[in-house]
């Protein structure tokens, strides 16, 4: 399963994503995890059996439908705006202080999808 954060610069991916990788025991991906080929490495995981949590800006919905998301979370926090996701399974409008909370909404949406 490929779970893709996405948002613009700053809004957050990386404090929700990298935490939420943890809870669930999947692996945590970004730009600076695999520079040369995303895809394939992320492919090359899930044919392993992995739940791979990737964090990236992904500005337009080419950028995603290229990754093939299962899940997407669209953090659009802050005023830089990016392309509307063509699929948005749990959408965080607003910046957070309390991140426990954010997950705990985060997985109960995943859990209630997955099924």
């Amino acid at each position: 399963m490929i779970i893709l954060i996405c948002g613009a610069e700053g809004s957050g991916k990386s404090v929700l994503a990298k935490p939420f990788a943890e809870l669930i025991g999947a692996v945590y991906v970004t730009k600076d995890t695999y520079a040369n080929e995303l895809k394939g490495y992320v492919d090359g995981l899930v044919a392993a059996g992995k739940t791979v949590v990737i964090d990236k800006r992904c500005s337009t919905n080419a950028a995603i439908t290229y990754l093939n998301p299962n899940f997407i979370v669209w953090m659009d926090t802050v005023s830089v705006k990016t392309e509307t996701p063509h699929q948005v399974d749990y959408h965080v409008s607003q910046w957070f202080d309390d991140t426990s909370k954010q997950l705990s909404e985060v997985i109960t949406k995943f859990i209630t999808r997955k099924k």
